[in-house]
């Protein structure tokens, strides 16, 4: 009897040891966040939600949609004369001047970095002529990015009547904005000094830090944007890569921001694993096209075929590639001509078309004819004949 009980002890102890590590991970972590997400950068899978998509005031992590406006504008290097209505703007800055000269590059610097809503205003006003005017690039481009439960009233997040988002937008948001290079290299910045004109003309240095306190908590962060507000509490979008799998998390209106969002993404590394097969436009292979003007159309991917699983199911995904030998003409660019299929243990879970990367018409006397004349029409244009 009391061997016996021993032996219980000695297996209920060996158990423990090796119980914790799935124990811990397996299970969603709690936070205090009154809204947050987890999300998979590459595929936009969400592996953890809480009121995700309850709106909610999004103080400054607004300037994640106005810094990718601003840089894809193609005016980093223009000029920026500062208006006192910028220089003005309440909150926190990066110290303009009324008057002074600064480059769009730099103020986005300062935007993301030190959270300027004096940046914000100049860039608006500068890329748009008036803040209100820029307001309705920013709704545009959120419907365009499909952040459709966001509205954006001014392009840094102090309070105002209409402005809200939502955790699923901000990551969404956050998600394309990380696919750029400049706004990635901004935003896992720590610390840059930057030159600027003050309205004498005269050059100064400032050092700017990073808000994001993250980039010095976490060896694996890599952005993205802080933000406060009496309405909003604090806010923090986070993003950091182990490996291939980079991860973005969003918690709004939570005063341990910092601690939460590390704890969502110690979860999401340690209990997911990205599952890649191919990249959006990949090239899986050349069909025969029977009846075409042309011999051939590519089979390409028509989005990102990866999969995020939990840990234990990685091992258990199979992939399924269906194209056809041969296809018939008129074919569209664009037009499905075969699917990738994602199994885990032997069930499917994610569908991604394969389509035509070209057009091929169909092969009948008057368009063979058409085509040749295009062709040499083309022959002698090329030799100057036309």
């Amino acid at each position: 009897m009391w061997m016996r009980f021993i032996y219980n002890v000695i297996l209920l102890f060996c158990l423990l040891l090796y119980l914790p590590i799935s124990i811990v991970y397996s299970a969603p972590p709690k936070i205090e966040a009154q809204a947050a997400i987890l999300m998979d950068a590459k595929t936009g899978q969400i592996l953890y939600e809480k009121n995700s998509h309850a709106r909610n005031a999004p103080a400054s992590t607004t300037k994640v949609l106005t810094a990718i406006i601003a840089i894809e504008s193609g005016h980093l290097d223009d000029e920026v004369k500062v208006s006192s209505r910028a220089a003005n703007t309440a909150g926190s800055s990066m110290h303009l001047s009324s008057g002074q000269i600064i480059s769009m590059r730099e103020l986005v610097t300062g935007l993301l970095l030190r959270s300027g809503n004096d940046a914000a205003v100049a860039i608006a006003e500068h890329l748009a002529g008036t803040v209100e005017d820029f307001v309705t690039l920013m709704n545009q481009k959120a419907q365009l990015l499909d952040a459709t439960a966001s509205h954006f009233a001014n392009p840094h997040g102090l309070t105002a009547p209409g402005h809200y988002s939502t955790a699923f937008d901000l990551a969404w948001i956050s998600r394309y904005a990380l696919t750029n290079p400049i706004f990635a290299t901004i935003v896992n910045t720590k610390e840059t000094n930057i030159e600027w004109l003050d309205r004498r003309g005269k050059e100064h240095d400032q050092s700017l830090k990073n808000t994001n306190k993250l980039l010095w908590l976490l060896e694996e962060a890599d952005g993205v944007k802080t933000g406060t507000t009496n309405q909003a509490g604090p806010c923090l979008i986070a993003s950091a890569t182990r490996g291939n799998q980079k991860l973005i998390a969003v918690v709004l209106h939570d005063h341990s921001r910092w601690v939460d969002s590390m704890k969502l993404l110690k979860y999401g590394f340690e209990s997911f694993d990205l599952y890649e097969f191919a990249n959006k436009n990949d090239i899986l292979g050349s069909i025969p096209v029977e009846g075409g003007l042309s011999p051939t159309i590519d089979a390409v991917v028509s989005n990102i075929a990866s999969l995020v699983v939990p840990s234990a199911d990685y091992e258990h995904i199979t992939v399924s590639v269906d194209i056809p030998e041969k296809i018939n003409a008129p074919v569209y660019q664009g037009q499905k001509i075969g699917e990738i299929v994602f199994f885990v243990r032997q069930q499917a879970v994610k569908t991604v078309d394969i389509v035509s990367a070209q057009t091929v018409d169909e092969r009948t006397n008057s368009k063979i004819f058409l085509d040749y004349l295009l062709r040499s029409f083309r022959f002698l244009s090329s030799w100057g004949v036309l």
